[in-house]
């Protein structure tokens, strides 16, 4: 049965916050939705009964027998959207009460727009440092874009010029999108493999036509360190995710001056992952990841920083001579 909104929550042992996730949809001023629950085998499992209960039949559950990831989880949710339109919500977040029917009379009287992206707000006990982050990222990416104002709280940007931007940083804003289920497929799944999926999947986005950036936080993002992606300890992981994602990017058919800016960028994306292997005593992995970024460029930096991997290195193999 057809909808006009599919709102995809993964979900992996929360069902407290899940609960709170699928009230803010319920209390949406738009009413024409339904939500795909998808557990990522949770325990116990989501129960389809008690969530149909609480909130009706228009909550459906998916479940993986086994945990395959955030990123599946929205795959799943894609795959079997029935909605016009498709918007996604984590299950540690809100919507406020007017979301999908900002999101949806903007695309829709905005059809130039192919994917929107919704501001964000933040709350929870560490929102204050949070939202100043994301105020400081998003500063720097709309000073980069020079967006047009198409209304108070609509911003447009042009395609190519969103991706270079968004080569640089995304912030979490362009990790909320919506767009029709056609142009989801259009741009493609997220990458299960792949740690910073919406990072990802907003560049592919910026490279499939023109997007729009709703200005209002509609978004409600929690901020209580229960993120399982955001904790400090996979700073690492997020660097070598990051590496990746420009590497698939190089071998995807661009014009030539977005080709030439993506190589930058991954030897950018090389020496920040170098210089965590350094400060980590991982002297041999900063040096290998180094050697590899030469064959997208040489710049002088990447001697620099090449010559910091290998006196890391070197230490490393003296400390070891001591003992």
């Amino acid at each position: 049965m057809s909808c006009l909104v599919t709102v995809i929550i993964p979900t992996h042992n929360r069902p407290d916050l899940l609960d709170e996730a699928i009230s803010s949809v319920a209390n949406q001023t738009l009413a024409d939705w339904e939500i795909i629950v998808v557990d990522d085998c949770s325990t116990p499992p989501v129960s389809p009964a008690q969530l149909q209960e609480k909130f009706g039949t228009t909550v459906k559950v998916l479940r993986h027998p086994s945990s395959l990831g955030g990123a599946a989880a929205k795959n799943t949710g894609i795959k079997a959207a029935c909605g016009k339109y498709i918007a996604f919500l984590d299950d540690d977040d809100l919507y406020a009460p007017t979301y999908l029917e900002k999101a949806v009379s903007t695309l829709q009287n905005h059809p130039e727009i192919n994917t929107l992206f919704m501001s964000v707000a933040w709350f929870g006990p560490n929102s204050k440092w949070t939202h100043e982050s994301y105020t400081d990222a998003m500063n720097k990416i709309l000073a980069d874009l020079a967006g047009t104002q198409v209304t108070e709280t609509l911003l447009e940007f042009e395609a190519n010029r969103l991706f270079k931007a968004l080569l640089k940083r995304v912030p979490m804003a362009f990790q909320r999108p919506v767009a029709t289920r056609e142009q989801v497929m259009q741009i493609g799944l997220y990458q299960e493999d792949c740690l910073l999926w919406d990072c990802d999947w907003a560049l592919r986005a910026a490279l499939n036509g023109r997007c729009g950036l709703v200005t209002e936080g509609l978004y409600l993002q929690r901020s209580a360190g229960q993120g399982y992606s955001s904790q400090p300890r996979r700073r690492m992981d997020h660097s070598l995710s990051n590496l990746e994602i420009k590497k698939q990017l190089i071998k995807r058919n661009v014009r030539p001056d977005l080709a030439k800016l993506i190589r930058l960028n991954y030897i950018q994306s090389a020496q920040d992952l170098s210089w965590e292997y350094i400060n980590q005593n991982q002297g041999f992995l900063a040096v290998k990841t180094m050697l590899a970024s030469f064959q997208y460029g040489i710049h002088f930096l990447q001697i620099k920083f090449l010559a910091h991997a290998l006196y890391s290195c070197g230490l490393s193999l003296f400390s070891k001579e001591q003992r």
